[in-house]
């Protein structure tokens, strides 16, 4: 059974891209003359589906290394994106963006913190001011910088 658990990563995957391809149809494929909404996602989704297919039945599993402790630091920055996605919809960016930043250059880059703060507080800023002033991009209220 253990031999075969190198399996469970390319089935999550595919699982994964089913699930996207399904959802991006329900935006409207368009056409490719006239593209629609789900169109890029959808083909992104059927990519993903067919190499992580094709990894299920050739994957070698002398390809993987074993879990170690960097794996946990791995999957910690997962779900601190997570956290940071749940936290970007319900406060705005600035808070997540300095908590996220924050931890990751005092948690993954091991920074100081006399670095790590004001690195984070004026990376959020900046990004900020990248994608919402200069780009345009909309984002939610922000309980900082307000509606």
């Amino acid at each position: 059974m253990s031999k075969h658990l190198f399996r469970i990563a390319p089935l999550v995957l595919l699982l994964f891209g089913v699930a996207a391809m399904l959802q991006a149809r329900d935006l409207s494929l368009g056409e490719l003359s006239a593209p629609g909404p789900g169109l890029w996602p959808f083909i992104v989704a059927s990519l993903l589906s067919l190499t992580a297919l094709v990894l299920l039945f050739i994957d070698d599993p002398a390809d993987y290394e074993p879990w170690t402790r960097g794996t946990v630091g791995i999957a910690l920055g997962l779900v601190s994106l997570g956290v940071f996605i749940v936290l970007f919809e319900q406060i705005g960016f600035l808070v997540p963006a300095v908590l996220m930043l924050l931890i990751w250059l005092r948690l993954f880059a091991r920074e100081p913190w006399r670095w790590a703060v004001p690195l984070a507080v004026i990376g959020a800023v900046v990004f900020h001011l990248v994608f919402v002033e200069a780009l345009g991009v909309p984002f939610p209220d922000d309980i900082v910088l307000g509606g």
